[in-house]
């Protein structure tokens, strides 16, 4: 795949010590927004890359000097080539994220079902990330929803048809080479098949290859022919491919499948080695040359800086330094032809990538909100309550709990990280339409105790809307049970008369004869376009995204 600066790679790292071989593998993190954190990382070991979250930059401002700094710690190096620096800038899930616009989200993209539109939202995607000086989006995520209630993915997939997904996911890729980024299809073969989060376990997915091929892999073919650079592994294991390891430690996955099978020629990157899955049923050297012997070009350790430990430089470094003894005693017997690949990847495609550019916010914020726009649908409405009277008797409920918004705004820097909740950007659209101020709005806590009373409002009112979130999180849930509970509760007080308004996924149970309006993200631009949604009767998506443009 980049073959034409093999040759240049392989002078390149002729003069480099098996230290700075084995540091050009690997892609660390670091706690804090000072670049100095990670100066003993690029000097002594000649770093290949860093994750970096919201605790490392939370405006433009922060993320430009970060790396910028970064840069100019690797330039002081005399033989020097670019740090991989991803970022989650998928959607459902971001950085940069007060200032940056993420549009909805992948799902919402999905249900849109406008391929060009997808390749639009990430070209705007890859122009913000390079202009904060970033130049690798860790996404698409490649996932289908072929288990649509698990905790991590959700509204980070396209959606549950494999062909639909595939297709989003090419034009992703297509869309972020647009934007002039390094992509990352993941997490291959599959993350959206199980309940199980990899945070904090080893799932498994029990499935055939003949139907791995027709459902999780069929995405990243697309991706793969679509050009994509890098691969992320899942830590999933396939037991009837490899009865032993997960993913990112199975050669018959990783050579056999990704390589051969598919016929993918690029980087290939573990998901965190960090991760439950791995760190609590592997020692940290032996996980990290199994994944090298079974086909990972760079091993990863992004995650768990965020508990924020102090010694946690110290066991990078000590991976590092193991993975070196181990070179020197043979036990690496592929490292300079890794190496090689990497270097050869980043002379093709970072070495003169243009970074921190301006771009056009006003244009990406129309962008994002027509996506979102596009994408609302109302799933039923068998008692006709849509569209709503601005000046009616409605009451608007908040169907999540004030405390399970306690982890939106992550201390492990990755996940939504929107310290505003998408129910707060739904009233204040309403607001905006003049309805917020004639309705009334309800916390799940209110509407529990008025629910309480012999006649209340909730029983008597002309119509009751109440909104639904998820958030996914890594290592941890948005806790909805509680949310779920009310939404029955209510559908029995008003008779099924209620309109749900999902800002998440529509992978929620629902009560028989309620209204259904989702919008498929909890994205600021997806709360808004719900609420004039509500309030609109049904239009054609042209005029409906004319709009929201206005917003």
């Amino acid at each position: 795949m980049f073959d034409t600066h093999r040759e240049q790679a392989a002078a390149l790292i002729a003069g480099w010590s098996i230290e700075e071989k084995v540091g050009q593998l690997f892609i660390l993190a670091f706690p804090g927004k000072d670049a100095e954190a990670a100066r003993t990382l690029i000097e002594r070991y000649n770093l290949g890359g860093c994750y970096l979250s919201e605790d490392n930059a939370s405006t433009f401002a922060e993320a430009r000097r970060l790396t910028g700094d970064l840069d100019a710690i690797v330039r002081q190096r005399t033989a020097h080539v670019p740090l991989l620096l991803g970022v989650d800038q998928e959607g459902a899930w971001s950085v940069v994220t007060r200032e940056s616009v993420t549009g909805p989200g992948n799902l919402a993209l999905g249900k849109a079902d406008d391929a060009a539109l997808t390749a639009s939202v990430y070209a705007m995607l890859a122009e913000e990330m390079r202009s904060a000086g970033f130049n690798c989006i860790l996404g698409p995520c490649s996932d289908v929803n072929l288990t649509p209630n698990s905790p991590i993915i959700d509204t980070r997939a396209f959606g549950e048809v494999p062909l639909d997904v595939a297709r989003h996911a090419a034009a992703a890729v297509r869309g972020g080479h647009a934007g002039g980024i390094v992509m990352c299809a993941k997490h291959f073969p599959g993350h959206g098949d199980t309940v199980g989060d990899t945070h904090r376990l080893i799932p498994q997915v029990d499935k055939s290859f003949e139907r791995l091929q027709q459902e999780d892999l069929l995405p990243f073919k697309h991706a793969i022919d679509a050009g994509v650079e890098l691969v992320m592994t899942s830590h999933i294991r396939y037991p009837q491919i490899d009865s032993i390891h997960p993913a990112t430690l199975s050669a018959p996955i990783l050579q056999g499948v990704l390589r051969q099978h598919l016929g993918f020629a690029g980087i290939v990157i573990s998901d965190s080695m960090n991760m439950g899955a791995i760190r609590s049923n592997y020692a940290p050297e032996a996980a990290a040359l199994l994944a090298f012997a079974a086909g990972i070009d760079m091993i990863m350790l992004s995650e768990e800086h965020y508990d924020h430990n102090s010694d946690y430089q110290a066991r990078q470094l000590a991976m590092i330094a193991a993975l070196v003894e181990a070179a020197r005693a043979g036990r690496f017997p592929t490292l300079d032809e890794t190496v090689e690949r990497v270097v050869a990847f980043k002379l093709s495609r970072l070495q003169q990538m243009p970074l921190l550019q301006p771009f056009d916010l006003a244009a990406h914020q129309a962008l994002a909100a027509r996506a979102a726009a596009t994408a609302v649908r109302v799933q039923r409405d068998p008692q006709r309550i849509l569209p709503l009277a601005v000046d009616g008797d409605v009451i608007v409920v908040r169907a999540a709990r004030a405390q399970d918004y306690a982890n939106l705004v992550n201390p492990r820097g990755i996940g939504p990280n929107q310290a505003t909740p998408a129910f707060d950007h739904f009233v204040d659209e309403l607001g905006r339409q003049g309805a917020a101020g004639r309705w009334t709005v309800l916390t799940h806590e209110e509407a529990q105790a008025e629910l309480g009373k012999p006649a209340n409002r909730l029983t008597r009112a002309e119509e009751v809307v109440i909104v639904t979130e998820n958030y996914p999180l890594p290592g941890e849930d948005f806790r909805h049970a509680e949310a779920q509970a009310l939404v029955a509760k209510l559908a029995a007080a008003r008779a099924g008369r209620l309109l749900v308004v999902g800002l998440r996924s529509n992978y929620e149970p629902l009560p028989e004869g309620v209204s259904y309006l989702c919008a498929y993200s909890s994205r600021e631009c997806s709360a808004r376009a719900a609420a004039h949604a509500c309030l609109a009767q049904p239009q054609a998506a042209a005029d409906r995204e004319a709009a929201l443009a206005e917003i």
